[in-house]
């Protein structure tokens, strides 16, 4: 009897501890989502940037690919590594909303790109001015980001 008591009372104590570990790791590690890869920029035209990126998130509260851009490389390298980056300069798309390009979740690796041609603040690409771009998974359902992307840079030019 006594070995059937203990027999229960680890099993109870044991369940505790995993249904515990559980939340707590998913309270603490958000909800992931896979970063982009293989950040690129292209010069386009006189005034615009060609960004090409590789993503696959399969899960099903993935929304898309936010872009960040910055002529200021302390906006994107400072916490890039966080799942909230709205202190960060970025894109909304057409609507003003999140994410600037929306994707469905898949588990085949995609490669995506858009097209920049201003600022978050409503300024064009000009010339002669180095700009900071970086993109990351969002989802819009759970407010929440990937880490960032790489960071890579590119000056316009006549």
């Amino acid at each position: 009897m006594r070995y059937f008591f203990t027999l229960i009372i680890s099993f109870l104590v044991l369940s505790f501890l995993v249904l515990t570990s559980c939340v707590i790791g998913s309270i603490v590690g958000g909800f992931p989502l896979n970063p982009p890869l293989g950040l690129e920029l292209y010069q386009i035209g006189s005034n615009s940037i060609l960004a090409t990126w590789w993503g696959n998130n399969e899960e099903n509260y993935f929304s898309g690919y936010v872009i960040f851009i910055s002529t200021n490389s302390n906006d994107l390298y400072s916490e890039r590594n966080s799942t909230n980056h709205l202190n960060k300069p970025y894109i909304t798309n057409s609507l003003g909303s999140l994410p600037t390009v929306q994707a469905s979740p898949s588990s085949i690796t995609k490669q995506y790109s858009y097209t920049i041609t201003q600022l978050p603040n409503g300024d064009k690409i000009t010339n002669d001015v180095v700009y900071y771009v970086a993109i990351s998974a969002y989802s819009a359902s759970k407010k929440t980001f990937s880490p960032l992307s790489n960071i890579t840079n590119i000056s316009i030019t006549n």
